[in-house]
């Protein structure tokens, strides 16, 4: 069975033209807008013309994916930090550490 489009859920045209004061004049919704880049789930290419609306799942999509890695990414940063952040404790404990022998050591003398 063939599916066609029912058309804009606003009720407009995409573009259309039209005859303004005797020129042919080319009016286009503000919502059709060209989207380039790699579809999220098939990697294929798209250099496309369509509706905003038409596009949000697709582009929802594409935003899931980059927060998730966004997420990850400020995760693994996180673990370094802390990696770094217990290190540094370590070297206070152990510098306070050999200040309190050498003190204990200056006041047995």
């Amino acid at each position: 069975m063939e599916v066609k489009s029912a058309g804009c859920p606003l009720g407009a045209k995409c573009e259309e033209v039209r005859e303004t004061n005797g020129e042919q004049v080319m009016f286009r919704c503000d919502w059709y807008i060209n989207v380039r880049g790699k579809h999220p789930q098939s990697e294929e290419e798209i250099d496309k013309w369509g509706c905003a609306i038409a596009w949000m799942p697709m582009l929802t999509i594409e935003n899931t994916q980059q927060t998730r890695q966004a997420g990850a990414a400020i995760e693994s940063l996180r673990n370094e930090m802390v990696k770094g952040q217990n290190n540094f404790l370590n070297l206070l404990q152990s510098r306070k550490r050999q200040i309190e022998l050498a003190n204990i050591d200056h006041h047995k003398q």
